[in-house]
């Protein structure tokens, strides 16, 4: 699959740059902080994707009032959801953390929306046929979810999916990855639900971006490595800038 990416040839700091629709990365240890600096310079910072509420990123001016930005993951993380551009969306923090919580993308418009239609009812009995549809909506949503997290139904997108990953693979371990809080809410996940979480996400080059945690897990279980996969076509790993590996 490709990552989105801006139109434009764009730098992001000493991370990366953007030159002639292909991501060119220099540091492996800022890939999350790179699609972050990329979803926001595509999307923005000053509007919320859900609400539309007007938002700011950092403190802002004094007596800014407006709503704190964050990133959300249309897929949740909670579920395996990647953090890269495709999946990331400005949110304010009342979307992103108080309502939506574990919700799809597509769940969460779909209940917003049904929200939408309650405050315009003008009749009591068509408001408790409208919660009632809400609440079995909530419902089938948390179980829907449970698949997910279960493999019983896909989470990703088939197109996001490589079927196959040739030639050697880069960067499966790393002195910089620490086997921390994430390692063990991932594989708390594993023993609850038989399943890795997070795929693996790997530049075009063979070098692995995202996923060690995954790995680690695989080989902890002593578990055959079948691992969702995203390989990023337009995404190549320069370690040393203007030198490729």
């Amino acid at each position: 699959m490709n990552l989105e990416l801006p139109k434009e040839d764009v730098t992001f700091g000493t991370m990366g740059e953007v030159k002639n629709g292909i991501l060119y990365i220099y540091r492996l240890n800022c890939f999350y902080n790179l699609m972050t600096e990329i979803a926001y310079y595509i999307y923005g910072t000053d509007k919320c994707w859900y609400c539309g509420k007007l938002c700011r990123r950092g403190p802002g001016e004094p007596n800014d009032q407006r709503a704190k930005v964050t990133l959300d993951h249309l897929i949740p993380a909670s579920i395996g959801g990647p953090t890269i551009v495709n999946n990331l969306r400005p949110a304010c923090h009342s979307c992103n953390d108080k309502l939506k919580g574990d919700l799809t993308s597509e769940q969460f418009i779909e209940i917003l929306s049904l929200q939408e239609q309650l405050e315009e009812c003008s009749s009591q009995e068509d408001r408790i046929k409208l919660n009632k549809k809400i609440a079995m909506r909530r419902v089938q949503m948390r179980n829907e979810l449970a698949k997910k997290r279960r493999g019983i139904i896909p989470y990703l997108p088939e197109e996001w999916i490589s079927k196959d990953v040739t030639g050697d693979l880069y960067g499966t371990i790393s002195p910089d990855i620490k086997l921390g809080k994430q390692f063990k809410r991932q594989d708390e996940f594993y023993q609850k639900y038989k399943r890795i979480r997070d795929p693996l996400v790997i530049s075009d080059n063979g070098f692995l971006l995202s996923g060690y945690n995954s790995v680690s897990i695989s080989k902890k279980h002593e578990i055959p490595w079948q691992l969702q996969k995203i390989v990023l076509e337009n995404v190549f790993v320069y370690l040393r800038r203007g030198t490729p590996y």
